[in-house]
C-alpha cells in the first residue's frame, strides 16, 4: 500500500513540473515521452531543427531532474 502511494505522489510531482515546463519544453516532452516521437518528428510540429529540438528536450529534462530530485 505504502509503495502505491509513493508511487501515485511520484507521478503527480512529475506531471506539475512537466506542466510548469514553458509550453515548447512541455510540448517537446509530451511528444517524446508520452508520444513517442524522435527529434526529427518533433522538430517539424515545432518548426525547429533536429539540433534545436535536442537542446530544447536537454534544457527541459534537465530543469525536471533538477525540481524532481527528490521524488527520483
Amino acid at each position: 500500500v505504502e509503495s502505491k502511494i509513493l508511487r501515485r505522489e511520484r507521478m503527480e510531482a512529475i506531471r506539475q513540473h512537466v506542466m510548469a515546463l514553458p509550453e515548447r519544453q512541455r510540448m517537446a516532452v509530451l511528444m517524446h515521452k508520452y508520444e513517442g516521437m524522435d527529434y526529427r518528428q518533433i522538430g517539424e510540429v515545432l518548426k525547429l531543427s533536429e539540433s534545436a529540438t535536442k537542446s530544447l528536450l536537454f534544457r527541459a529534462y534537465q530543469t525536471l531532474r533538477e525540481k524532481l530530485k527528490d521524488f527520483i
